[in-house]
């Protein structure tokens, strides 16, 4: 190792990393203490290649230490990550991506490993995508060989330490390619093919997307809709319409965007004569549609504004800004692992990112919840609150608040420095 080590400061360039550690309060009763922390970050490049050491400490325990790699070798991208957990000295994760540009034809393979310390494992899979251009048209086409990878429709991995509840994610996903019982073949678990820059009449770009598994056949199939005809110059018309095959309902979700700026989505079940409502069952005929949510959103000059309000609060719920603050149906959060907050209906959110006066980027982060059963004014639950100043190109300094109607729970303080 030190042979190696010495070995690259000879062939490659400068050292650089940061250092971020981040203080939270509890300010009750008398700003106890409540915990600490701590990032550490080391970057070497080499030739096309960079190397990463990432280690994190959460008070004075050792919760994680990953390795990472990214470059180019000739036509290939490659990028791989390692994960292990020292303080139970663990393998983790493994992840690597090659991609490449070949006759026209992005090709990618991603591999990933999950072992059996974390639930879930042990497992891995991959996954084969493939997308061109034929007649005008873009294709994509994602092979699940006993993975998936993050997209418009799939989350990646996120791996989570239980007691601190620090987390990390990853692209790749791996699942258990063979089940007991399962028509899987040769470790097939599913197929996804994304058509888009179809164009025909008032309509500039039509696109969909199917999607089937091994186990379940045909899931569910997407429209979207892109430059609808208005004959007003001041108004462009966009609309995204899903329908998925739930158990026992199918999900509109239309968007409006006016102009360039603001967006409406309308969150909407619709209802069937089919028993139950299951659409496994038969039915002649749509008998109406349920409103379950509704979303505004404006984005300008580094500002973006956001509402959101559900209605149907015993089956949807607000995910945590950690999981993108987006309305998401109580079973599928369940199902996929992500945080929400059962106890708020509605979110208004102010979110501004600008050019900080001295380099770097300055943030923040103002959201404001509303509870479904609150006796105080407006209903208001609760308001986090979170900026980051940038100092200077390499000093930045971060804060964070939160507040309900008992009071100011939580103070949090962060520093990061970076080379």
């Amino acid at each position: 190792m030190a042979v190696v080590a010495f070995g690259l400061t000879l062939a490659g360039g400068p050292f650089s990393g940061s250092f971020t550690s981040e203080l939270l309060l509890d300010p009750a009763p008398n700003l106890a203490f409540a915990s600490l922390d701590s990032n550490f970050t080391l970057n070497y490049a080499f030739y096309e290649f960079v190397t990463t050491s990432e280690s994190e400490f959460y008070l004075l325990g050792y919760i994680w230490q990953g390795f990472g790699l990214t470059g180019r070798l000739g036509a290939f991208n490659v990028q791989a990550d390692l994960l292990f957990g020292p303080s139970t000295a663990d393998f983790i994760y493994a992840q690597e991506i090659v991609t490449a540009r070949l006759a026209g034809v992005e090709v990618g393979f991603y591999w990933a490993m999950l072992s059996g310390a974390v639930l879930g494992g042990p497992a891995n899979g991959a996954v084969l995508r493939l997308a061109g251009s034929v007649g005008g048209c873009d294709i994509v086409s994602v092979t699940e060989l006993g993975a998936r990878i993050r997209d418009e429709e799939f989350d990646g991995i996120t791996i989570v330490h239980v007691d601190t509840g620090l987390s990390k994610s990853y692209v790749t996903n791996p699942i258990v390619a063979t089940q007991t019982g399962s028509v899987c073949v040769g470790g097939f678990t599913g197929e996804k093919v994304t058509i888009n820059g179809m164009s025909f009449g008032c309509i500039e770009d039509l696109s969909t997307t199917l999607y089937v598994s091994c186990l379940s056949g045909f899931e569910w199939v997407r429209f979207e809709v892109v430059g609808i005809c208005s004959g007003l110059s001041w108004l462009s018309l966009n609309l995204a319409l899903s329908f998925e095959l739930q158990t026992k309902s199918i999900v509109a979700t239309p968007r409006l965007i006016l102009g360039e700026c603001l967006c409406i989505d309308t969150y909407m079940e619709v209802l069937t004569d089919a028993p139950d409502n299951t659409i496994y069952g038969a039915f002649t005929s749509l008998t109406g549609f349920s409103l379950y949510g509704l979303g505004f959103t404006y984005r300008g000059q580094g500002v973006t504004v956001k509402e959101l309000t559900v209605f149907d609060t015993g089956r949807y719920v607000l995910t945590t800004p950690d999981y993108g603050s987006v309305i998401e149906s109580l079973a599928e959060a369940v199902d996929k692992g992500h945080e929400y907050f059962p106890e708020y209906w509605e979110l208004l959110s102010i979110e501004v990112v600008q050019d900080g006066c001295c380099g770097g980027i300055t943030e923040l982060l103002i959201n404001t919840y509303f509870e479904r059963d609150s006796g105080s004014l407006f209903g208001w639950g609760m308001t986090h609150v979170e900026g980051t100043f940038a100092v200077n190109p390499t000093l930045s300094l971060g804060g964070e608040i939160e507040a309900d109607p008992t009071g100011l729970t939580q103070l949090g303080l962060c520093i990061e420095v970076s080379w």
